[in-house]
């Protein structure tokens, strides 16, 4: 296996609140060519800003370039690359599951083991929650699985440096 240098990036982007911004950024990733893994966007504390925290994969120069590409656009004020060792990292996951009588008992097992939200059950189905890291999302969806997923919901990943 080749060693490719590419590894996942966060970038925190605080920008004006405008209509826009959002499109302005995608376009910027789209004629570069950067893979956005995921992208999440929210109005800060301050109504007048919004935090976008974008995951790409790449390497050292691609993030940097983007970096200085996203620095220059309007109404950006702030970009910072975050190191995921020195941040809090999670994503949120909503799962529909079918249930039936005979598999409910170990559905909520296994939502007990990851300390998961049962949201909703019904007769032929059950919605589960969970927030954590990548990796503790994509254990429970594994576990999951073998008992047939209807839906599954997920916001990128939120990071707030430490």
């Amino acid at each position: 296996m080749q060693e490719t240098g590419e590894k996942e990036y966060i970038l925190s982007v605080l920008a004006k609140n405008n209509p826009g911004v959002l499109l302005r950024i995608a376009g910027l990733f789209s004629r570069r060519c950067y893979n956005i893994l995921s992208i999440v966007a929210s109005q800060t504390e301050n109504a007048e800003y919004s935090r976008i925290l974008i995951v790409v994969s790449g390497d050292d120069r691609i993030v940097r370039q983007a970096d200085k590409q996203l620095c220059k656009l309007v109404d950006i004020e702030e970009v910072d690359i975050l190191d995921p060792k020195k941040s809090v990292v999670r994503e949120h996951l909503l799962l529909k599951v079918r249930r039936t009588p005979r598999n409910s008992w170990h559905l909520v097992q296994i939502a007990a083991v990851f300390r998961a939200n049962i949201l909703s059950v019904a007769e032929d189905f059950m919605i589960v929650e969970l927030t954590g890291d990548a990796g503790t999302l994509n254990s429970l969806i594994e576990l999951y699985s073998p008992y047939h997923i209807l839906k599954i919901l997920r916001t990128g990943s939120m990071a707030m440096a430490t």
